[in-house]
């Protein structure tokens, strides 16, 4: 459970963080923040899953194991997908709150 936890925050800060610092690039070189930090954060996202899970390639070489019998670590590691994309995909919802940019 712990790990679960932490796989969603760490996907999360990723989002966040990265929109916060970039909206402060933003500013920096006169560019506007708001809309910056919007567009950083949807693109943020993928990489908010692939630094949760630690790498893109450990977590698929999990679902390799299905071909052997073994269902339990193929499970934890789709779970871990999901709570990681959850993780993002919540932290770009905030951003998104946080700015308000009107279209």
């Amino acid at each position: 459970m712990a790990q679960v936890i932490l796989t969603f925050f760490v996907a999360y800060g990723i989002v966040v963080g990265g929109a916060l610092c970039g909206g402060i690039g933003a500013f920096l070189t006169h560019k506007p923040p708001l809309l910056s930090m919007e567009l950083l954060a949807d693109q943020l996202k993928i990489f908010g899953i692939v630094g949760a899970l630690g790498g893109s390639f450990d977590s698929f070489l999990q679902i390799e194991k299905i071909l052997i019998g073994n269902f339990s670590p193929v499970v934890k590691q789709l779970a871990m997908i999901v709570v990681a994309f959850l993780g993002a995909h919540i932290g770009t919802i905030c951003v998104q709150w946080l700015v308000q940019v009107r279209s």
